[in-house]
């Protein structure tokens, strides 16, 4: 959809209030849930025909006892998402200096090396830091945190999927940093990540960091999830390969093909060299792009195998990265079939964007900037 923000924040809040009632939805969420904040839409050029660049949600579920901040994946119609927050890899910032909006804080003792995370994912938690529900509590979602009550019994959940998947656990360990962050996760019964499909944020230091602030807990991945604090991710999916170089490398290779003059067509070549360069510039002073504590499922190819055209293979990345998912935790029947088409078709713009990376990064190297 296009639209300002408002326009679009109030198309969604119909949608999702029409979607979490429906019976095949609350059995598969495992009861009622409803929304509580939000949603709220962030537009970098706000517009009547701009596309929404960032999305957040609460929801809560009483029946559980528990609180989800959802946090959108990439819309593929957002050059903003896909070039800004998606691609920004090749300059990091560090962790103290990532969240101006955020009081003065700083990183547990005995993290090394000093924490970065890159700068698309840092604008993209800043954008998330600065939306306000305009809708129902015309609050930010730090103070709609900040004002609930009771929370010593309940649980409070982080999730994304894709871009979501790198935001939700950036944002979660921004706000409940215990080196001066505005929350505690002691006031709470639980908080968890479940980020999901997501690409590496940041270098080792903010693994470590991540990992002190949210233990991995659990290994099993079904439906429901019991394994927490941990990116799940389809060992097909292409997505989760970025940011990390050796994996980045892999990409061509994920899957049987049988090209033409036995030579990888030159396009996928191009956006996984022009990948692999930003990687290598972003991890060039803090340390390479290292994975958060993830969890790889096995994936299962999908069609007609060998592939022997980019057409298929464009197609067998979008299947791994959104489809396997659906399957994987038993939701595939909720996504209708027009969204699932739309989101095939423009995962291949996300993978145009990528070789565009390649001469631009290397100008930035040639001149040193």
């Amino acid at each position: 959809m296009q639209g300002d923000t408002q326009t679009l924040a109030k198309a969604l809040h119909t949608k999702l209030n029409s979607y979490l009632v429906r019976p095949d939805v609350q059995k598969a969420m495992g009861g009622q849930w409803s929304l509580v904040w939000g949603p709220a839409v962030f537009e970098a050029q706000e517009s009547a025909t701009s596309y929404a660049d960032n999305v957040m949600y609460v929801a809560a579920s009483p029946d559980q006892s528990t609180y989800v901040v959802a946090i959108a994946g990439t819309n593929m119609h957002s050059d903003y998402d896909k070039d800004k927050e998606d691609n920004g890899v090749n300059t990091t910032k560090l962790w103290t200096d990532a969240f101006p909006g955020l009081p003065p804080y700083g990183v547990p003792g005995g993290v090394k090396p000093w924490p970065v995370v890159s700068t698309g994912t840092a604008l993209g938690v800043n954008n998330l830091l600065g939306m306000t529900d305009t809708l129902t509590t015309q609050r930010s979602l730090l103070d709609f945190l900040r004002s609930l009550s009771g929370t010593g019994n309940k649980t409070l959940i982080f999730g994304g999927h894709s871009l979501g998947g790198a935001l939700a656990p950036t944002l979660a360990l921004a706000l409940f940093n215990p080196a001066g962050g505005p929350l505690h996760t002691s006031a709470w019964n639980h908080v968890h990540v479940l980020p999901v499909a997501g690409p590496t944020p940041g270098n080792k230091g903010l693994t470590e960091f991540f990992q002190k602030v949210f233990p991995p807990i659990g290994v099993d991945v079904s439906q429901p999830p019991n394994a927490w604090n941990q990116n799940i991710w389809n060992r097909l999916d292409a997505v989760p390969h970025a940011w990390v170089v050796h994996m980045l490398k892999q990409i061509p290779t994920l899957y049987p093909a049988n090209w033409e003059g036995g030579q990888v067509p030159p396009d996928i070549t191009k956006a996984v060299n022009g990948a692999v360069l930003a990687s290598d510039l972003g991890g060039a002073l803090p340390g390479p792009y290292t994975q958060l504590p993830n969890i790889q499922v096995p994936g299962k190819l999908h069609g007609d195998m060998p592939i022997t055209t980019e057409a298929q293979f464009f197609a067998q990345v979008a299947y791994q990265h959104l489809n396997a998912y659906e399957i994987h935790f038993g939701v595939d029947t909720l996504l209708s079939e027009e969204s699932r088409s739309a989101l095939q078709k423009s995962l291949k713009r996300w993978w145009g964007s990528l070789s565009r990376m390649a001469p631009r990064d290397a100008s930035r190297a040639a001149t040193g900037s």
